[in-house]
């Protein structure tokens, strides 16, 4: 009788180290997810905040990161803050939409570059400048048209009325489409965009209010 209770026990351990094994294997087998790569962190978030990716969408909170091909939107009454990896930072504001269509960072005089699309609503870019690199690639793109800056550049831009407008607090901004081509330089340089086929309006001096206005589109409460 001993003997077949030993035989017994023997075997219920021997069942149960074969389980641990197999969970071991398994689990030694499994492939770990991959780390994102990242080229931004969430600076501020407000309200309604999500981030998609691979097809899922997340909801956003400070400290979130942010890495390539992100697409980035915001709901009503809300505000989305980031900062890239090269000290570059931009503001959303309600109801925007925007994809990181490409980040490279400056590797000595090699040029980096920060490309964004700007699907819907309004953003505010200050973009860092060049350390080393000469020319250093920013770009805004949206359905009207493309703004490009070589170097550190505040800008504003969103609808009004319809229209894409832009606006520049610092630096000089290109504002292109396939009818013709402005700069902006100068602080409160704006210009409005009506469609793609049409050039850019000529660049005129914003008024302070309506400067404010769209400043106050992506400002936090």
């Amino acid at each position: 009788m001993l003997a077949i209770l030993t035989v017994r026990r023997l075997g219920a351990v021997s069942a149960g180290l074969i389980a641990i094994s197999a969970v071991t294997a398994v689990a030694a087998t499994r492939t770990p997810e991959p780390s994102l790569e990242k080229v931004a962190v969430v600076q501020r978030a407000q309200g309604e905040v999500r981030v998609a990716r691979d097809g899922v969408a997340e909801k956003l909170a400070v400290g979130d990161v942010i890495s390539r091909r992100d697409s980035l939107t915001t709901g009503a009454a809300s505000r989305l803050a980031v900062k890239f990896n090269d000290g570059s930072r931009v503001t959303l504001g309600e109801n925007s939409l925007i994809v990181v269509a490409d980040f490279m960072a400056e590797e000595g005089r090699k040029s980096g570059a920060l490309i964004l699309e700007l699907i819907r609503g309004a953003i505010r870019l200050v973009a860092s400048k060049p350390r080393e690199a000469p020319r250093k690639r920013v770009e805004v793109r949206t359905a009207a048209a493309t703004t490009l800056s070589s170097a550190g550049v505040d800008l504003w831009s969103g609808p009004i009325d319809g229209q894409l407008a832009i606006v520049v607090m610092r630096g000089s901004v290109g504002v292109r489409n396939e009818a013709g081509l402005v700069t902006l330089t100068g602080k409160r340089r704006g210009t409005i965009v009506s469609h793609r086929l049409q050039p850019p309006d000529q660049p005129v001096v914003w008024p302070r209010a309506r400067t404010r206005e769209a400043l106050h589109t992506v400002a936090f409460r």
